[in-house]
């Protein structure tokens, strides 16, 4: 008797959960099946995603968002840091760094502000949905006040490269005026998508275009001479001169900015069946004024089974450390003499 009863509590269960499971999977939510029912068009921009945790599932819905802002304008990670920087003052209001401007890093090497995420659902394996959203009033008043903010930066910098006759602070406004610039020629493309209208309500005084003209032209007042000891190929001085370069500054013997440095390249044995090549760097940047702005010192070794690829290995390491390191606290310097 008591089998039988036991027998028929487990078919109950099994044929129970069986049903449950059927249920289940004929039951998604309406704005699963039809996100635009639940959430209009006119009033929201959305995107599914789906993933083993509901952490995954937010990042695929914020990342299929994304999708829809895909443009040509990418800001590299260098940029991004540096509009950050460029752009904090004792002003900004608490509330705009939590809730209100909730920033969304995704996939699309695109931010988004504002993301907002709705239910989850659950299917009968486990996989589980979200959907992420954006309503299109409420985020473009974000973007507007976000926007006019940073035209306002934009005019500060300006401001300070008309007044300056020092090359070296004109070009350094110039170049913060167009990190900030560039960053707002996204969330202009991005507030063109989420709000069209809203386009004539901002407040901007400025051409893009023509502040990136402008900062080519003051970096074109910046010339360098490079000297470096001991470079017997010259090596680093091509290294340095191809930074230099890259941020529009021109090679003069009358200049504006000086680069020193020494460099030593020497056998060293580590006991091994290898040959090592030791290796130390220093790089000193003045300015007009005779002041050290930045330096950069590295050092190491590298090896391999000749001593022709260990220092050859040693040169790429250098020129990595230039290429970051370098231009990096280059780039941060001039940023801080523009920052209030």
């Amino acid at each position: 008797m008591k089998k039988t009863i036991l027998l028929s509590l487990i078919i109950i269960l099994i044929l129970s959960c069986a049903a449950h499971a059927v249920k289940r999977k004929g039951s998604k939510p309406e704005w699963l099946k039809n996100p635009k029912a639940v959430y209009p068009e006119q009033m929201y921009l959305t995107a599914i995603g789906e993933g083993d945790s509901r952490s995954d599932a937010e990042n695929m819905a914020a990342g299929n968002l994304s999708r829809i802002f895909e443009s040509n304008i990418k800001a590299e990670e260098t940029v991004n840091q540096r509009y950050m920087e460029l752009t904090k003052n004792n002003k900004t209001e608490l509330e705009e760094q939590t809730d209100v401007t909730k920033s969304v890093n995704i996939q699309s090497k695109q931010t988004l502000l504002n993301i907002q995420f709705g239910e989850s659902y659950t299917d009968d394996v486990g996989r589980i949905s979200t959907i992420a959203y954006l309503n299109r009033m409420k985020t473009a008043e974000i973007y507007e006040n976000k926007i006019n903010k940073n035209a306002g930066r934009i005019d500060y910098f300006v401001g300070i490269s008309k007044k300056s006759d020092d090359p070296i602070l004109k070009y350094a406004a110039l170049s913060a005026a167009s990190a900030v610039s560039l960053h707002n020629e996204l969330l202009l493309t991005q507030l063109t998508i989420i709000f069209p209208s809203a386009i004539d309500m901002l407040e901007i005084n400025y051409h893009h275009d023509q502040i990136i003209k402008d900062t080519k032209a003051a970096a074109a007042n910046v010339s360098c001479k490079i000297a470096i000891q001991n470079d017997d190929e010259n090596k680093i001085k091509i290294m340095l001169e191809e930074l230099i370069n890259d941020l529009g500054f021109v090679l003069s013997e009358d200049n504006v900015l000086r680069i020193d440095g020494n460099i030593l390249l020497e056998k060293t044995d580590m006991k091994r069946d290898l040959e090592f090549i030791r290796y130390e760097l220093q790089i000193n940047v003045t300015d007009n004024k005779n002041k050290v702005i930045v330096s950069m010192s590295e050092k190491g070794r590298e090896g391999h089974v000749s001593a022709t690829e260990a220092k050859a290995r040693a040169i790429r390491t250098l020129s990595k450390q230039i290429n970051k390191q370098l231009k990096r606290k280059l780039i941060a310097y001039f940023d801080g003499m523009v920052l209030e």
